[in-house]
């Protein structure tokens, strides 16, 4: 039986390549690998992260790639390790990144929160935390 080996890169079809690009880069800080036409990648650690236009997308998968009749529902979430979720959620949110979910303390030992990205894909902050019962 064939098996896949590992998760090698994950790519966003997105709106505005410009309008993610700037997100990911300028707001949340990762570093962009490159860039050409209707695609960027992002250094996102072992995972490479994508985006692609939607139009350009469209071309290539035709009406797999068009958007939903629903914008409301999240499509897609990216968990991002942090040092600080107060931290990280308090500065992302003062740059007018929208919030979903407050930061909250899990009961397996994690601190997290959620914010959307430009296309509204939920954006988690995930902070591992020796203590469960730190807030």
């Amino acid at each position: 039986m064939m098996k896949l080996k590992s998760l090698d890169y994950v790519v966003l079809i997105v709106d505005d390549i410009d309008t993610a690009q700037r997100f990911y880069t300028e707001t949340l800080g990762l570093p962009l690998k490159h860039r050409r036409g209707n695609y960027a990648q992002i250094e996102s650690g072992e995972t490479r992260l994508g985006l692609f236009s939607r139009s350009a997308m469209v071309s290539i998968v035709e009406d797999a790639a068009e958007p939903s009749d629903s914008k409301a529902a999240a499509k897609f979430e990216l968990g991002f390790k942090v040092d600080d979720c107060d931290k990280v959620f308090s500065e992302l949110v003062k740059c007018g990144v929208p919030v979903v979910a407050q930061p909250q303390t899990r009961s397996w030992g994690q601190r997290t929160a959620y914010l959307a990205d430009p296309d509204g894909n939920l954006i988690e902050l995930v902070e591992d935390m020796s203590d469960p019962l730190k807030s």
